[in-house]
């Protein structure tokens, strides 16, 4: 028998190192001995993507030939190097073999010894991208020569987390060249790039849900040229915009697709409520029929909207798309009509008001119909969303309480336009969805179980206080602790108990609205601190408003119209959710005084406003401007955004086997349904609503 001499195979590379390279030949030898160094024996190979012109290709080429499995040359001739930098990063993601990738440059200005540092990170964090930055911890960006090229690189990454705040919220160097990527979790079809900020491509468009940063120091240029220049500022600023467009395109998650159909529905509302006012008012046709071709033009226009922006386009044609679209949206349009015409005969209410509340009505059950069998979702989307999700089952808890109290909608509506007697419903609402919106997931020792019996018992007594409040006491002003009652019953049947228990006071700070705080001090303040900074405000009228003055006629904001209600009621939901989040604590008070001030600042800035656009343009604008609906829209978003910054981001929860228990929602859906339909005949005859028309 013949002796066989053994074959060593080379393990598979465990890392794979991408070098972009444009006539780097001085620094090639360097780069590569330091790397093998740096790496010890991890199993690698380096890749080098070569767009040069000079002697690079002929130095990688040598080393390739002493390592042909370490060192590789991706050489792109003229004519071939789309993409700039990017294009050559991409190309070496492509031919990558190894589960981790390291993008670096050729220049020596990212140090060898930091790529085990990602790898490392990766591995520790279970990261899909880990960034090297030069601005986290004891990172330092020696290399960036000159101030300015410091500032332009600061401002380019502050630039970058603008256009995308949430997606680069865990990135402090957007800006960064040097970083590992998961090759599973990245698919490089997907990737355009285009200049020299791959980084953001990847992250952008690759969707990375876990990403971590090492520091390390930008070391100076050793050799060759740098490739910055106005025109690359320019390319990054063409790719920043484009990028921007893309990531709001066709979401990647049913709650990102649910969200992007909620916002086409809204934009659809607007024009089917235009078409409905040109069809019914203008032409004069009955309402029914001016509804229903209505509806035709907002299928049209969603169409338009969701196929584009929303939905992937799946296997159909965009002719069979549309098709199905209308034939499947018509299917839902005696739903909307029948729900219009009760609203209407029975409800007394203006029909343009009407139509808006049945299409919120109908939009959980039309993006159903429209992502299940138009565009072929899994039917993990609204089904599975309704079993699995704590935020759409609330959802749905809000929308069954407008449902069941149509006319406490009103009254918020009216509120708007005119500030009723009680704080309007707007801010402490938009409060308690930010407090609420950090305490949704369940703690770390929190049980994942939930007592039927305690839910169902819990449930039956509010909705039975909430039946009786509206049964004994039908005045508005009972009108919101009895919905609050049915909110409460609706989310623990839907939710379970301990969801509603994490969420109590979020729940309860719509209770403000009928707390009874007086504005008269609070409008005075305002009068004087409006009234000392001079024009354009002018002086205090004779019963307590603001005038202005245009062309020697004078403006007057009444009292009535001023937002010192809105304002008492901001700071109150301000203070009460420093306590939540901060506890009866010293920090919860700066915090909250802070806050007011702050809140106090906008209100008196948005009548300072209202008085400068009469001053400006005259009656009509000034009559547009003071309506109520801009200040209280202006401070229910100051304290939303104050409340979800002060909430802390709850540490994740590990996986538990199976799926996380929720008490079963179809039957309890319908159940809730058919009591909102019965506790809305009480009020329905309570409600009137105020349109740009007039009241009704």
């Amino acid at each position: 028998m013949a002796d066989v001499a053994p074959v060593r195979l080379k393990a598979p590379p465990a890392v794979t190192v991408v070098v972009p390279t444009r006539n780097e030949a001085e620094n090639v030898q360097p780069l590569v001995e330091q790397l093998k160094d740096a790496l010890g024996g991890t199993p690698s190979e380096i890749v080098f993507v070569d767009d040069s012109d000079d002697g690079t290709p002929a130095a990688v080429t040598a080393l390739s030939e002493q390592d042909p499995e370490g060192v590789r040359l991706v050489h792109r001739a003229v004519g071939e190097r789309t993409g700039g930098l990017g294009g050559a990063v991409t190309a070496g993601l492509a031919t990558a073999r190894a589960p981790w990738v390291v993008v670096m440059d050729g220049d020596l200005q990212h140090p060898p010894g930091t790529v085990p540092e990602l790898l490392t990170a990766g591995e520790v964090d279970r990261a899909d991208a880990v960034v090297a930055s030069r601005y986290r911890g004891r990172g330092r960006a020696d290399g960036l020569s000159g101030t300015f090229r410091r500032l332009v690189s600061r401002a380019s990454g502050t630039l970058a987390k603008i256009f995308f705040p949430v997606r680069l919220r865990a990135v402090t160097d957007p800006m960064s060249g040097f970083f590992a990527v998961r090759r599973d979790a990245l698919d490089t079809a997907a990737l355009r790039p285009y200049g020299y900020k791959i980084l953001l491509e990847v992250l952008v468009r690759g969707r990375m849900r876990n990403i971590a940063e090492v520091p390390y120091t930008f070391a100076p240029r050793r050799a060759g040229e740098s490739k910055a220049s106005l025109r690359e500022g320019l390319r990054y600023l063409r790719h920043l915009s484009v990028l921007r467009l893309a990531a709001t395109r066709h979401p990647g998650s049913p709650a990102g697709r649910m969200a992007g159909f909620a916002l086409a529905g809204a934009a659809g509302t607007a024009v089917n409520s235009a078409a409905l006012w040109a069809l019914g008012e203008v032409a004069g046709l009955p309402y029914l029929l001016a509804a229903f071709l209505a509806v035709q033009v907002a299928i049209v226009w969603n169409f338009a909207v969701i196929d584009n922006l929303v939905m992937p386009p799946g296997a159909h044609p965009r002719r069979r798309r549309f098709g199905r679209f209308l034939l499947l949206n018509n299917s839902l349009t005696p739903v909307h009509l029948g729900l219009l015409f009760a609203l209407v005969q029975w409800g007394g209410l203006h029909y343009l008001p009407a139509n808006v509340l049945a299409i919120v009505v109908v939009f959980t059950l039309r993006y159903a119909v429209t992502s299940r069998w138009v565009y072929g979702a899994p039917p993990s989307g609204v089904a599975g969303t309704l079993r699995r999700a704590v935020p759409t089952r609330l959802l749905l808890a809000a929308l069954l309480t407008a449902v069941a109290f149509p006319a406490l909608v009103a009254i918020a509506w009216n509120e708007l336009w005119t500030r009723g007697e009680a704080v309007p419903l707007l801010i402490p609402v938009a409060a308690g969805a930010a407090l609420a919106a950090r305490r949704i997931r369940p703690g770390h020792s929190e049980p994942d179980v939930h007592d039927r019996q305690v839910d169902g018992l819990l449930a039956a007594v509010l909705l039975t206080v909430s039946g009786t409040l509206l049964a004994l006491k039908p005045s508005p002003g009972w009108l919101v602790p009895a919905a609050l009652a049915f909110l409460g019953g609706a989310a623990i049947l839907l939710a379970g108990t301990r969801t509603v228990a994490r969420l109590r006071w979020a729940l309860l700070l719509p209770l403000l609205a009928i707390g009874g705080v007086s504005p008269a001090v609070v409008d005075s303040g305002l009068r004087e601190v409006v009234t000392l900074l001079g024009r354009p405000a002018g002086p205090t009228s004779s019963d307590g408003g603001l005038v202005t003055d245009y062309r020697g006629t004078e403006l007057l904001l009444p009292a009535s119209q001023l937002p010192g209600l809105a304002l008492a009621g901001g700071a109150a939901c301000l203070v009460i959710s420093a306590l939540v989040i901060f506890g009866r604590r010293w920090r919860a008070l700066s915090r909250a005084a802070t806050a007011v001030a702050v809140l106090a600042a906008a209100t008196v800035g948005a009548v300072l406003v209202v008085l400068l656009v009469g001053r400006l343009f005259g009656p009509g604008a000034f009559r547009i401007a003071a309506l109520p609906v801009f200040t209280d829209l202006l401070l229910a978003g100051v304290v939303a955004v104050t409340v979800a910054r002060w909430s802390p981001d709850r540490a994740p929860v590990p996986a538990r086997a199976g799926r996380q228990h929720l008490p079963r929602g179809r039957f309890v859906l319908v159940a809730l349904l058919a009591v909102a339909v019965l506790l809305s005949a009480q009020t329905l005859p309570q409600v009137e609503w105020i349109s740009a028309g007039g009241a009704r």
